[in-house]
């Protein structure tokens, strides 16, 4: 359901070597394309399922970890970028493009050690802010 031990890619500028001649714009479009595929990887979902099968993995994620505080504040912090509260909102909100990165950081320590690293989850909420 989860995949915990997957290292996301989008974000790094490692992707890229210093020879490689691409222009910003197709920089970017690697970037989209990583990014489906980190959180097709991260969530244990094939890229032909349908939303209905991504909304109940998210779902199932949002059960596990809502007893969380750390984490239900980002969820309601993301939520409130656009003027809501719900958490199931948020959490989606937290797998968007800026935090997917730090979120599955935190999100895996958390389903693995039932504790969140405090320098990721600072990183996390620095951003939401």
């Amino acid at each position: 359901m989860y995949n915990t031990k997957y290292e996301c890619r989008y974000h790094k500028d490692s992707i890229f070597l210093e020879t490689d001649i691409v222009t910003e714009d197709e920089k970017d479009f690697i970037r989209d394309v990583l990014y489906k595929e980190d959180l097709l990887h991260i969530f244990c979902v094939n890229d032909d399922d349908d939303s209905d099968s991504f909304d109940s993995v998210i779902l199932e994620l949002y059960e596990k970890i809502n007893n969380c505080e750390e984490l239900t504040e980002c969820m309601k912090l993301s939520a409130g970028k656009l003027m809501s509260e719900n958490e199931h909102m948020g959490l989606c909100i937290l797998y968007s493009y800026d935090f997917m990165h730090l979120t599955h950081k935190c999100v895996s320590t958390y389903l693995e050690n039932g504790v969140i690293c405090m320098d990721d989850l600072t990183k996390l909420k620095n951003q939401l802010i």
